[in-house]
């Protein structure tokens, strides 16, 4: 399948939507047979897709000319508008998504859909959680202090009420990655299933990269950081690691630092001395991957000025010495 074939497909209309043309603002006689359940003292409709705990993801167009009452998912759930736009309602606050743009809801949150026209096309995917811990908390945890706290909230988190929302402006690598996920999905071959697991990592992390570039525009609402703060602290330690203390990253955000402290430990489980340490770690694998300064020269440059201390803090983190680390994973390896 390609990308010509893919929107063909999309804009295709289902029996739903002859449906809902046939009967405009009708519900789907599907609400029928389904019972309402108590979500924070809300009823609401529960949708769960029928096979996602077999599958990991499963992948459907939201019928268009039609609105949805208040529901939420038995599954973290992401909307991708493929085309047009989608207004939600989520928390009594009304959210426009256009096209490219992505959201990402836990399993409790309450939202409404819009009715949505001829030209918008919403793709709907459900991940089990058996699939976000396997194939994004291990991997994308590992990139950055922020994308783990994220995925952290979200598969581990105690409440569900989290969700994330990402403009992308239209984005063309955001639209190329989708397209060809859907096509995989769609005209299903040998490996599909390891090739859309794959696509799913690298526009999760393209997301949060994303994130990372412009977090104005970004919506992330986690119920672990009630204050709004906690991702843009992490955030603003990702860049300024080297050169922060605690005393100058509570000066930058208006805290005390012994505060600061409990609150940077109470969210992550981690001191910011140990959140500092891994960032200046991980600076010194890249460096003995890709170039060949001494690691004298390298504890240096990621400011841990005791070389022995240096040994020991990064052998007890990767379980070998940074030359046993540059023989293995360097690039003359």
């Amino acid at each position: 399948m390609n990308d010509k074939q893919l929107d063909q497909l999309l804009r295709k209309y289902t029996d739903s939507e002859n449906f809902y043309q046939e009967y405009p603002n009708a519900l789907s006689p599907r609400y029928q047979s389904m019972k309402k359940v108590k979500v924070r003292g809300h009823l609401v409709y529960r949708f769960k897709p029928s096979s996602v705990n077999e599958s990991g993801i499963v992948i459907s167009k939201d019928s268009r000319f039609t609105s949805v009452p208040p529901y939420v998912h038995t599954n973290v759930n992401m909307n991708y508008i493929y085309s047009g736009k989608c207004t939600y309602i989520v928390d009594e606050k009304t959210i426009t998504l256009r096209e490219g743009d992505v959201c990402i809801f836990d399993t409790d949150v309450i939202r409404t859909k819009k009715k949505i026209g001829e030209n918008d096309i919403v793709m709907n995917i459900s991940m089990s959680n058996d699939f976000l811990s396997s194939q994004f908390l291990n991997r994308l945890a590992q990139q950055s202090i922020v994308s783990s706290f994220i995925l952290s909230a979200i598969s581990n988190g105690k409440n569900h009420d989290n969700f994330l929302i990402f403009r992308t402006k239209g984005k063309k690598k955001i639209k190329h990655l989708f397209a060809d996920l859907l096509c995989e999905y769609y005209d299903l071959r040998m490996y599909s299933r390891e090739i859309i697991n794959s696509y799913l990592v690298i526009i999760f992390t393209e997301l949060l990269r994303i994130y990372q570039d412009d977090s104005a525009h970004q919506k992330i609402q986690l119920s672990n950081d009630s204050s709004g703060n906690i991702v843009d602290i992490l955030r603003y330690l990702e860049k300024e690691y080297l050169h922060c203390t605690l005393s100058s990253l509570a000066k930058q955000f208006g805290y005390h630092p012994k505060y600061l402290s409990h609150l940077i430990k109470e969210k992550t489980g981690k001191t910011f001395k140990e959140l500092q340490l891994s960032l200046k770690l991980k600076l010194a694998c890249n460096y003995l991957v890709n170039t060949s300064l001494s690691i004298q020269e390298i504890a240096e440059k990621v400011r841990i000025s005791n070389l022995n201390s240096f040994y020991q803090k990064f052998g007890s983190t990767y379980k070998m010495t940074p030359k046993s680390y540059r023989d293995t994973f360097g690039n003359n390896s």
